[in-house]
């Protein structure tokens, strides 16, 4: 017996709460975007204090700006989504930012965990096929930075004796 075909929405939800999450199935889950345990938050949240503020080479964004940009990016796809005429606030640009304590940090590592909810909560609308594109594309370009990060991290980690 076969399970029923997902529809588009739910393929688009799925997508997102792995590129947030992972995949389901713990660590040694792989999905289409990463393995398991490898999701946007947790690999965010990996990140030192130290860390997050430095850039991976001189010039390159630093993973908070990443982490700023990609909260950005969910919040504007939510806006556009559930209304196409939005006003979007006038937002910080992503890649000049810097947290000045942990506490700030960890408050925007908060606010990108609600953007990605909010996101997701947007996927349940009618979505035309421009809101489509605008989903999708969302949620490759999340799944992109993700992976960029996660790299990087993987290089402090190996860097740094495991």
């Amino acid at each position: 017996m076969s399970t029923p075909a997902m529809s588009t929405p739910e393929v688009l939800r799925e997508m997102l709460r792995e590129v947030l999450y992972g995949p389901d199935g713990g660590p040694l889950a792989v999905g289409l975007f990463s393995v398991g345990e490898a999701g946007l938050l947790r690999t965010v949240h990996a990140f030192t204090q130290a860390q997050v503020m430095a850039p991976a080479a001189p010039g390159r964004p630093t993973p908070a700006q990443i982490t700023v940009h990609l909260r950005q990016s969910l919040e504007l796809a939510a806006a556009q989504l559930a209304d196409p005429y939005a006003l979007l606030p006038d937002e910080a640009d992503a890649w000049t930012v810097r947290f000045a304590s942990p506490q700030a940090w960890r408050l925007e590592l908060v606010t990108l965990a609600r953007a990605g909810q909010h996101f997701y909560e947007t996927l349940y609308l009618p979505l035309s096929p421009d809101g489509l594109r605008i989903a999708f594309g969302a949620v490759t370009h999340a799944a992109y930075h993700t992976g960029a990060l996660r790299f990087h991290l993987a290089n402090l980690r190996a860097g740094a004796g495991g």
